[in-house]
C-alpha cells in the first residue's frame, strides 16, 4: 500500500505538470493570435477586444484535450492526444517492454532527486514550488484587495442630494436593479467599485467636492457601468487564474489588457446613453487623474495605465453618435463566441486520434502518444485483464520485504487463478516460455510484439495457451 501511494502521487504530479506545460504552450500561442487580432481590430468595440483577451485566460482553465473537428487545433496533428491523467497501462508500457532495463534506470533517476531513503520525486518538488509560489502571490493579492475593503468599511455613506440624484438617474439609464451604495471619505484613493451582488462605489471627498459638477456625474456613471458589466466578478476570475499560473507571464499580461479594455468598454457604455458629452466626460477623467489619487489594481476603477490613457481619451473625444455605439454593441459577444469556438480547442483533430473502446472503463490511447520515456507510442492498447485490481503501479515504491525504496518496472495486477489475459492490441507472440532468459524469477512469460517497436511482457503466469510465432488480436 505504501508503494502504491508513493507511485500514485508521483504519477499524479507528473500528469499535472504535463498538463500545465501544455496549458502554458497553448496560452502563449493564443496570446500571440489575440495580440494580432486586437491590433487589427483597434477601431472595433472594446467589448470584443475584452472578450478576446478573456479567451486567453479561459484557455488556461479548459481541459488540455479539448478538441473539435473544426477548430484551430484540427488544422494540426500536433498537441496532446490524450487527457492529462495517464492510464496505468500506458505508463507502465516502456518498462514492461523487453530490453528496456536502461530506459527504466534512466527514467527512475530522472524522476527522483537525492539518494537512499531521502529521495523525493521531482514531480512532488515541482508541485511544492508551485504551491509555495501560489500561496505567496495569492496572499499578496488577497491582502491588497482586503485593503480596499477596509477603505470601504472606514468610509461614510454619501448622502449629498445631488450625488444621490445622479445615482438614481444613471441606475435607470443603465437598467440596474441591484442595490448600489455610495460611500466617501478623506482617503486619497481613485474612485472604485467593490462587490458584485451588493456593489459599493467609493469616491473620495475631493471628487465629491469638485467645482465641476460633471466630474462627480462622470465618476458615478462610469462606476455604474462597471457594475452593469459585472466587471468585479470578471476581475476575481482574472486574479484567480493569474495566481494559479503565477509563473506564466501570459496570464498576467492578458488580465492587464482585459482591465484596460473594460475601462474603454465602460466609457463606450456611458457615452452611448448621450447624457454626457464626450468633451465633458474626457475632461472629467483628466480632472480625476490630476488629483493624483492612488490607482487600485484589484478593483474596477475609473483609472487607467498612462500608456493606454492617451488612446482612451482619443477614442472618447471622437464623439461617435449614440446610435452607432448601440448598433456596434450588438455584435461583439457573438463574434467573440465564434472566435472562441475556433481558437480554444487546441488539442488536435479528434479524427486523427480515434480510439477503440476498451473494456472495464479503461480508455485506450491513439497513435503518437508521448510516454514518460520520451518515445512515441504507435499502438493503441486496451485493458488486458478486465475486472482486475492493481496492487502495485509502475514507478518508485517501497519494497514490501526490504522496506527500501526501489524502482518498480511493471504493473502488478491481482486476479483469480485461471483468469484470462487478453492481448491489449494486435500482434505476434514472440516468446512463450516457462524458462525466460531475461529473469528466472519471472516464471512463465509471454512477450507480444505489436509492431512499431512496441512489445508487451506478461510474467508470473499460471499457464499459457499460445506459442511463439502465433498471431493474436
Amino acid at each position: 500500500m505504501i508503494g502504491e501511494l508513493t507511485s500514485g502521487s508521483s504519477g499524479l504530479a507528473a500528469a499535472l505538470i504535463r498538463a500545465a506545460g501544455w496549458e502554458v504552450l497553448f496560452s502563449a500561442v493564443l496570446f500571440v493570435i489575440v495580440l494580432v487580432l486586437t491590433r487589427l481590430l483597434r477601431g472595433s468595440s472594446p467589448v470584443l477586444r475584452h472578450a478576446l483577451w478573456g479567451l486567453v485566460l479561459l484557455r488556461l482553465v479548459l481541459p488540455v484535450d479539448l478538441s473539435t473537428p473544426f477548430s484551430l487545433g484540427s488544422l494540426s496533428k500536433y498537441g496532446p492526444v490524450a487527457p492529462a491523467t495517464e492510464p496505468v497501462w500506458l505508463v507502465g508500457l516502456p518498462m514492461a517492454a523487453v530490453g528496456e532495463a536502461d530506459v527504466a534506470s534512466g527514467a527512475e533517476s530522472a524522476a527522483m532527486v537525492g539518494d537512499g531513503a531521502s529521495r523525493l520525486p521531482l514531480g512532488l518538488l515541482v508541485l511544492s514550488f508551485w504551491l509555495a509560489g501560489a500561496l505567496a502571490v495569492g496572499g499578496a493579492v488577497w491582502r491588497r484587495r482586503r485593503g480596499y475593503r477596509e477603505v470601504v468599511r472606514r468610509a461614510a455613506p454619501l448622502r449629498q442630494r445631488r450625488a444621490l440624484a445622479v445615482l438614481r438617474r444613471w441606475r435607470r439609464e443603465l437598467g440596474l436593479r441591484r442595490p448600489v451604495r455610495l460611500v466617501t471619505s478623506r482617503e486619497r484613493h481613485v474612485p472604485f467599485t467593490l462587490g458584485t451582488l451588493r456593489p459599493v462605489i467609493f469616491t473620495p471627498d475631493e471628487v465629491v467636492e469638485h467645482e465641476d459638477s460633471a466630474v462627480l456625474e462622470s465618476v458615478i456613471a462610469h462606476e455604474l457601468a462597471h457594475i452593469k458589466r459585472w466587471d468585479d466578478l470578471a476581475l476575481v476570475f482574472q486574479l484567480a487564474v493569474s495566481v494559479f499560473y503565477f509563473f506564466n507571464p501570459v496570464a498576467w499580461a492578458s488580465a492587464r489588457r482585459m482591465r484596460e479594455e473594460s475601462e474603454r468598454a465602460c466609457d463606450q457604455l456611458v457615452l452611448s446613453r448621450g447624457d454626457l458629452s464626450p468633451r465633458a466626460y474626457g475632461r472629467s477623467i483628466v480632472a480625476v487623474l490630476k488629483l493624483g489619487l492612488g490607482e487600485p489594481a484589484t478593483a474596477p476603477a475609473l483609472g487607467s495605465r498612462k500608456r493606454s490613457l492617451r488612446n482612451r481619451l482619443e477614442t472618447i473625444m471622437k464623439g461617435r453618435s449614440s446610435s452607432t455605439n448601440r448598433l456596434k454593441s450588438l455584435y461583439p459577444l457573438p463574434a467573440a463566441l465564434a472566435l472562441g469556438l475556433f481558437l480554444l480547442p487546441m488539442a488536435g483533430n479528434p479524427a486523427d486520434r480515434a480510439e477503440p473502446a476498451a473494456s472495464d472503463g479503461v480508455v485506450s490511447r491513439a497513435a503518437q502518444q508521448e510516454t514518460a520515456s520520451g518515445w512515441q507510442l504507435q499502438v493503441s492498447l486496451t485493458n488486458p485483464l478486465p475486472g482486475s485490481t492493481i496492487t502495485a503501479r509502475f514507478g518508485p515504491m517501497i519494497h514490501p520485504y526490504t522496506k527500501n525504496q526501489a524502482p518498480h518496472n511493471g504493473i502488478d495486477i491481482k486476479a483469480p487463478a485461471g483468469s484470462q489475459i487478453l492481448a491489449p492490441a494486435d500482434g505476434i507472440v514472440e516468446v512463450a516460455t516457462a524458462e525466460y532468459s531475461g529473469g528466472a524469477d519471472f516464471g512463465i512469460v509471454i512477450i507480444v510484439d505489436h509492431g512499431s517497436g512496441v512489445r508487451t511482457l506478461y510474467a508470473h503466469l499460471d499457464s499459457f495457451a499460445v506459442e511463439a510465432g502465433q498471431r493474436v488480436s
